[in-house]
């Protein structure tokens, strides 16, 4: 059976996840940096700079991801059916 694959993620979709992971990343990183060194600049340091170059390293991540077709499951190109609206 063929069908079309699901769309593809926009560039703009794709930095707003990195930005998000990579904000989420940063609080627990942190928190976790601080647990080891008892020393908060020194934990954020050390979270920035890591989170700096991360976020590159899933943006590109991602645009590769989002060239292959592996794991795409088809979609039908049938139009939904309408459950809401009462057949006449």
């Amino acid at each position: 059976m063929e069908g079309a694959c699901q769309p593809k993620e926009s560039r703009a979709r794709s930095i707003v996840k990195a930005i998000s992971y990579r904000l989420t990343s940063i609080v627990i990183d942190t928190i976790v940096a601080f647990i080891f060194t008892k020393k908060l600049s020194l934990s954020l340091a050390i979270v920035l700079v890591v989170n700096a170059y991360s976020t590159f390293v899933y943006y590109a991540h991602e645009r590769v991801w989002n060239k292959l077709t592996f794991g795409l499951v088809p979609v039908s190109k049938e139009k939904p059916i309408d459950t809401e609206t009462p057949q006449s």
